[in-house]
């Protein structure tokens, strides 16, 4: 009898050439109107077990992101740090920034 194990992998779906083009490049243009077709961008899963916490992450993330944008300025501090798939996207260095108030000068 033949066995046969399968692994998936979510961010190799994320990253299908079928599903999104340029998959490396940042584009949250991607996910403006409907968005992607069902089941090809699955970070919380989906269908009846996803994740209970996937809209309060997505809400804590927005409000996350929104006081960083509206209070301060940032540079990368590894502007062309590398990233690695294993198997999720990870900056190599962990992606640090320096954040300056709006108001420094």
């Amino acid at each position: 009898m033949l066995q046969l194990q399968i692994y998936w992998s979510s961010s190799s779906t994320h990253k299908d050439k079928a599903n999104f083009e340029d998959v490396t490049r940042f584009d949250p243009s991607r996910f403006e109107g409907a968005g992607p077709t069902p089941f090809t961008y699955v970070p919380f899963g989906g269908g009846p077990r996803m994740c209970l916490g996937k809209e309060f992450s997505r809400m804590e993330i927005l409000v996350f992101l929104h006081n960083i944008i509206t209070n301060f300025k940032w540079d990368l501090l590894i502007p062309d740090e590398k990233i690695e798939y294993d198997p999720m996207a990870t900056p190599i260095k962990g992606l640090p920034i320096r954040l300056y108030p709006h108001h420094y000068d």
